[in-house]
C-alpha cells in the first residue's frame, strides 16, 4: 500500500468516508485544515466556513501555496514507516508538494452539489452552510471560481488527483465500494 494518500475533494462529498476506512486500515490521519483552524484560534477568529477559507488563503498568500502541506511534512519525515491519509487539500500546489516530496497518491471524490448539500445537512457541522445560497456561495470558492492562485482551487486539485471515485450513489454503495477499490489500487 501507499504510504501517503491525499484526499481531495468538493465540500460534503465523501472525503470523510474514505477517511475513515483508510484509518481503519493503519493509515495517520493528518489534516492541512488542523493547521488552519490552530491559526484561527490563534488569531480569535470564529471557526466559520469562511473565516477558516480566509486563513487559509492568507497562510497561502504569505508563506506559498504549498505552506499547509509543508508544514506537516517535518511530522511525515519523521515516521517514514508509517502510513499517512492527508486531508484539507485545496490548493494544486500542495497536491504538488505531497507527490513531489512523498510520492503521495491523490484520491479525488466528487459527487453532485444536490448530494453534497443533502450530505453536510445530515453531518451537522457548525460551521457548515445551512441554506442552499449559503452553500453555494462557500461551494463557489472552495471549488476555485473567483479565486486567486494561492486560494482554494479544488476543481484545479481534482484534475491532479491519480483516480476520482464517484460517490452518487448510496452511503451504502459508497462504503462498500471504497475498500474494493482500495485493494485493487494500492
Amino acid at each position: 500500500m501507499k504510504q501517503v494518500i491525499g484526499v481531495v475533494g468538493p465540500i460534503a462529498s465523501g472525503k470523510g468516508v474514505l477517511i475513515k476506512i483508510l484509518q481503519e486500515k493503519g493509515y495517520i490521519v493528518l489534516s492541512l485544515s488542523d493547521v488552519v483552524r490552530e491559526r484561527t484560534k490563534e488569531w480569535g477568529l470564529e471557526m466559520t466556513r469562511e473565516n477558516l477559507q480566509n486563513v487559509g488563503d492568507k497562510l497561502r498568500k504569505n508563506f506559498g501555496s504549498a505552506f499547509l502541506a509543508e508544514s506537516i511534512a517535518p511530522y511525515l519525515h519523521r515516521k517514514p514507516n508509517e502510513k499517512f491519509v492527508v486531508d484539507g487539500i485545496r490548493n494544486p500546489a500542495e497536491v504538488k508538494f505531497l507527490k513531489k516530496e512523498f510520492n503521495a497518491y491523490i484520491i479525488g471524490i466528487t459527487a453532485s452539489a444536490t448530494k453534497r448539500f443533502e450530505l453536510m445537512q445530515k453531518r451537522g457541522k457548525d460551521y457548515d452552510p445551512k441554506t442552499w445560497e449559503e452553500f453555494s456561495k462557500a461551494e463557489e470558492r472552495d471549488r476555485g471560481i473567483g479565486q486567486a492562485l494561492f486560494g482554494q482551487q479544488v476543481e484545479a486539485c481534482l484534475k491532479l488527483a491519480d483516480v476520482i471515485l464517484d460517490n452518487n450513489g448510496t452511503l451504502e454503495d459508497f462504503e462498500n465500494n471504497v475498500p474494493y477499490f482500495l485493494e485493487k489500487n494500492l
